[in-house]
């Protein structure tokens, strides 16, 4: 059975948008994206975890930060980016003239794929200046809140 994913989020008027590469199980019930405490993307953009999802929201909003996934619906057993497939892609053309970054290697690698497939012509995007560390606790990157905060801080 296909997982849909949730709406992309402040993309009109971000300068900066951060590409996931789908959802987690939480994140799908919740309909919140990064709703699993576990996980460190609020902490890494300087926003209490602990916030409203409204509040946390509207902190993205001042930041000039949107949200979405580079896949639309997926089949994927539990949360871990290993197990999708039979992926499909939002269309990302609307992040055209938007500052990119991926929230880890899946969802860089993702957007290759889908770009290959469907030519977003986005401009130049490498993983030197659009690939973040994951903001997952699986991955123990040292100094991930300085390479985020640089990524955020650089692109505005």
């Amino acid at each position: 059975m296909k997982k849909q994913g949730l709406p992309a989020f402040n993309i009109k008027n971000a300068k900066i948008v951060i590409l996931g590469s789908f959802p987690g199980e939480l994140s799908l019930c919740a309909k919140e994206y990064y709703a699993n405490t576990s996980n460190q993307f609020w902490e890494l953009l300087s926003i209490d975890s602990k916030l409203s999802y409204q509040l946390k929201k509207k902190a993205l909003e001042d930041k000039g930060i949107g949200l979405w996934d580079v896949i639309k619906e997926c089949e994927r057993d539990g949360s871990l980016d290993k197990n999708i497939k039979n992926e499909t892609y939002n269309d990302l053309t609307a992040l055209k003239g938007k500052k990119i970054l991926f929230n880890g290697t899946k969802a860089y690698s993702c957007f290759l794929k889908a770009n290959k497939a469907c030519n977003y012509n986005l401009g130049e995007i490498t993983k030197e200046t659009n690939l973040l560390p994951s903001s997952s606790r699986l991955c123990a990157i040292k100094d991930k809140q300085k390479l985020w905060t640089a990524s955020i801080n650089n692109n505005k």
